[in-house]
């Protein structure tokens, strides 16, 4: 499980060097390549081999009759790219993947439990801000569905 946030740049080739934590997690507890993505909130998702089978696994059952599956299919597999870490660690992101979140030098990597969030890092400062002033009512929300700790 992937945790924790990391400051961290993009070098002009667009190669991303993944700090020593999660590469040494993505080395030993899962299969190579990794899979990179287009993410929701302008992000980029990037998954370890096994997981990203279980995401084409999830989405191959929906129903393709219907249009937002599969605008949500074009986007999640169209855009999806497999990518190897050199022996430095360090990861290449397409033109079109960076171009689409919008990725400046200055990147944060984001640990989300089964996947890593590439976000740039003035876009993960503003969408923080933003999410920390509504998380009282996230938690009033979640509440209302039933839900009565976090264990926080």
């Amino acid at each position: 499980m992937f945790r924790g946030i990391f400051h961290n740049s993009l070098d002009e080739k667009g190669r991303l060097n993944i700090p020593s934590k999660l590469r040494d997690q993505i080395k030993n507890d899962h299969d190579a390549p990794l899979v990179v993505t287009l993410g929701f909130d302008q992000c980029l998702f990037l998954y370890p081999m096994d997981a990203w089978k279980k995401i084409e696994d999830q989405l191959s059952t929906l129903n393709t009759l219907d249009p937002g599956v599969r605008q949500l299919q074009r986007t999640i597999l169209g855009n999806s790219d497999e990518v190897e870490m050199d022996a430095q660690g360090r990861i290449v992101l397409s033109p079109v993947l960076r171009q689409a979140a919008g990725l400046s030098k200055a990147v944060v990597l984001a640990g989300m439990l089964g996947r890593i969030e590439v976000w740039d890092k003035q876009k993960y400062e503003n969408y923080h801000a933003q999410t920390a002033q509504s998380l009282e009512m996230l938690g009033q929300k979640l509440s209302d569905k039933g839900i009565q700790s976090l264990n926080l």
